[in-house]
């Protein structure tokens, strides 16, 4: 047993060790005796099963894909000093010779075999120059590693050294999505640039949670307590990365009016500006599931007259937060953006030269050892989004750089390109080329970063990701058959609302319709299973005001907008504007899904101790309950529509439509105008996200 361990380098006696969920430090005869006595142990633990101790050192080193294998739990890893230069050289004596990774010629070629002759030709011709140089050789390789896991404490400093952002057209609004402004920005093209000379930085950390996060389970110590979607507390743990773009060329194009085609002028109005954005993510330690993503961002642009403050902050169920847009268009964009976590992406791959894998859409492939954009040695590791390029879509691509000491990559450049309808997808079948039209505005995004890092601070105790715990009981708020109404198949007009905290709900203004007389058509709508899919009041005056949309099954679809001030009859119900809608929604009962009514979604978010986000002076709610007076109500009705139903479908088989309510409240305080919006899933009672806009006054 000691003799076939005693061939292996220390590199994959750690490996081993890991796998075990054995300590990986020491010298590699302490390595040795501690994979030996944990097999000796494990065969007179199980009277009936014969462990093999060459079989499990096989399965790892020969056939990683053949088995599941559990993540392992990291340990500390050894001092330098406790590694002696003489172990590393008997080491790599005892093993065969430094040797280049075998590809079968019938697997894919790595880009390492496409490039391999010259640089391998030249560093042997040194090695026999030098004579005595052998021993530096040895002594410098990289030992091929397993990813660190992420501990409580830690802490990375980076910085951006060259960087831009450009969006044309549709992807402009994708960019700005964030922005709650009233401005009217009819900008087609925007450009972020990195001035030269100048530098962005920022942090990527792991909350370590005290003891007032826990509820007496101190083995969870380190983790963060966080609200869900229904309101209910979970551990988490917490990650924060901070950007701080402090100088940025901000460059604005507008239409060209003279153009018979409406495209940008080449020139635009370059301004400086500054953006800070901080992200915090919390991931749920049972389930590894993200349970919330919370961005906090401050942006100032010097315009020519004054200098525009705007501020904001996103909350999102799920995965989300600042630029999420990007998230629907191809999963796992939003890693190009932060720091990459090796361990989360290449799980307990051993680093070497050929090593490839997958996650979250991208495909990743260790190229082999490097020296950083900062010059230290490393392994170089390529990945490319196969989400995006086999769409047709553009590509997205990642070279980072990693080493056993930090849980991050040490630096990475990114490049992605994305083209909107108007790319070349003739290369892809017809359904791809839909999709693509599908999920792309027309214009074109592209981000090019290269991020470096500037300083390290471990942590000392292992993230508890996987570890159970007395997790909250989420059947007490998911909505049971008898809640949900489903008004789409029962032929009534509306979802229902009900309120008790506002007057004159929308069971209100729809007895209103028939006593206004301009309400001709919502009326014969309504008459002849016709429905409405959109309603919004608006109680800032001393009355309610609805504006409602309807379609009927024509299909027709217009709104009409009324003042309600009590009981319907000619004189309580007021007509003010209507019209149509250019883009008709489909009529379809059937896929409208059964939701709770929007008084069963009042009661919930106004519970302070369940959303206590949601109440406040900047919030939706007051203290006692009640909504702030400008708040606005609304909700939304969305089915399967247009031209590309049925292919949707196809891809969708169980989904049905969606139910929505939405809060809206917009007001003036402490110098700044604020607009504050939220949505909420009827169907399933759990609050989507909210997202406040502040800009100076």
């Amino acid at each position: 047993m000691s003799e076939e361990l005693s061939t292996k380098t220390v590199a994959k006696l750690k490996a081993i060790c890991k796998e075990n969920d054995l300590p990986a430090g020491g010298k590699k005869a302490q390595l040795i005796e501690r994979i030996e006595n944990h097999f000796r142990n494990l065969i007179l633990d199980t009277e009936d099963e014969s462990i093999s101790l060459e079989e499990d050192i096989e399965t790892i080193e020969k056939n990683p894909e053949d088995e599941v294998i559990e993540e392992a739990k990291y340990v500390p890893l050894p001092d330098d000093d406790d590694v002696l230069v003489a172990d590393l050289i008997e080491a790599e004596i005892i093993e065969d010779k430094p040797r280049l990774s075998v590809i079968s010629k019938s697997e894919p070629a790595t880009l390492l075999e496409q490039i391999k002759s010259p640089k391998v030709a030249a560093v042997l011709i040194s090695i026999l120059l030098a004579g005595g140089g052998w021993y530096w050789y040895v002594n410098n390789q990289l030992e091929p590693f397993v990813a660190d896991d992420l501990r409580y404490g830690d802490q990375m400093d980076f910085k951006i050294t060259d960087g831009s952002l450009s969006a044309t057209d549709g992807f402009v609004e994708i960019v700005l999505d964030n922005f709650e402004t009233d401005e009217e920005l009819n900008w087609c093209k925007i450009q972020l640039l990195l001035p030269p000379g100048a530098s962005w930085s920022g942090q990527s950390s792991i909350t370590n949670g005290g003891p007032d996060q826990l509820s007496g389970d101190d083995d969870l110590l380190g983790a963060v307590s966080s609200k869900g979607s229904l309101g209910l507390n979970w551990l988490t743990v917490e990650k924060n990365t901070q950007h701080d773009f402090d100088e940025i060329s901000l460059i604005r194009h507008l239409p060209n009016t003279n153009s018979a085609t409406g495209a940008c002028k080449e020139s635009g109005l370059s301004t400086p500006a500054s953006l800070s954005i901080s992200t915090t993510t919390w991931t749920e330690i049972s389930e590894k599931d993200i349970l919330s993503t919370s961005a906090d961002w401050e942006l100032e642009v010097e315009e020519a007259t004054r200098t525009v403050e705007t501020q904001g902050t996103i909350l999102s169920y799920g995965t989300g937060g600042f630029l999420s847009a990007l998230e629907s268009i191809a999963p796992g964009v939003m890693m190009m953006f932060s720091p990459i976590e090796v361990r989360e992406t290449m799980g307990t791959s051993l680093i070497q030269t050929g090593e490839t894998g997958a996650y979250l859409g991208w495909d990743w492939v260790v190229i082999g050892e490097d020296l950083s954009p900062t010059d230290v040695k490393s392994w170089r590791v390529s990945l490319e989004n196969k989400e995006i390029s086999d769409n047709c879509l553009g590509h997205a691509r990642i070279t980072m750089w990693v080493v056993e000491e930090s849980p991050w990559a040490i630096a990475q450049n990114v490049d992605l390109q994305i083209s909107g309808k108007e790319g070349d997808r003739s290369a892809c079948g017809s359904a791809t080329q839909i999709l693509g039209d599908l999920l792309l505005p027309e214009g074109t995004l592209s981000l090019n970063l290269e991020m470096v890092q500037t300083g390290l601070e471990r942590g000392e105790k292992l993230l508890d990701l996987g570890r159970s715990y007395s997790t909250p009981s989420v059947g007490q708020y998911t909505p049971k058959s008898s809640e949900l109404n489903d008004w789409g198949d029962t032929s009534q007009s509306h979802l229902p609302d009900n309120s008790t905290l506002r007057n004159y709900p929308l069971e209100d203004a729809v007895a209103c319709l028939p006593f206004v007389d301009e309400a001709v058509a919502i009326n014969a709508a309504l008459d002849d299973d016709g429905y409405i899919w959109r309603a919004l009041d608006n109680r800032s005056g001393e009355n309610t005001e609805w504006n409602i949309s309807w379609v009927s099954k024509d299909p027709n679809s217009g709104w009409v907008q009324i003042e309600v001030s009590g009981v319907a009859s000619t004189e309580n119900c007021t007509y003010i504007a209507h019209g149509s809608h250019e883009n008709t929604p489909a009529h379809n009962r059937n896929e409208i899904p059964a939701a709770l009514s929007i008084d069963m979604l009042e009661i919930d978010l106004s519970d302070s101790d369940r959303f206590p986000s949601l109440t406040g002076d900047d919030k939706f709610f007051t203290s006692s309950g009640q909504y702030h007076p400008e708040t606005r109500v609304g909700h939304l009705i969305v089915t399967p529509d247009g031209d590309y139903t049925d292919w949707i479908n196809e891809f969708n088989s169980d989904d049905k439509g969606a139910t929505t309510l939405d809060l809206s409240r917009s007001w003036e305080s402490s110098g700044f105008s604020n607009t504050l919006s939220l949505a909420m899933d009827a169907t399933t009672g759990q609050l989507i996200g909210w997202n406040l806009y502040q800009e100076k006054i």
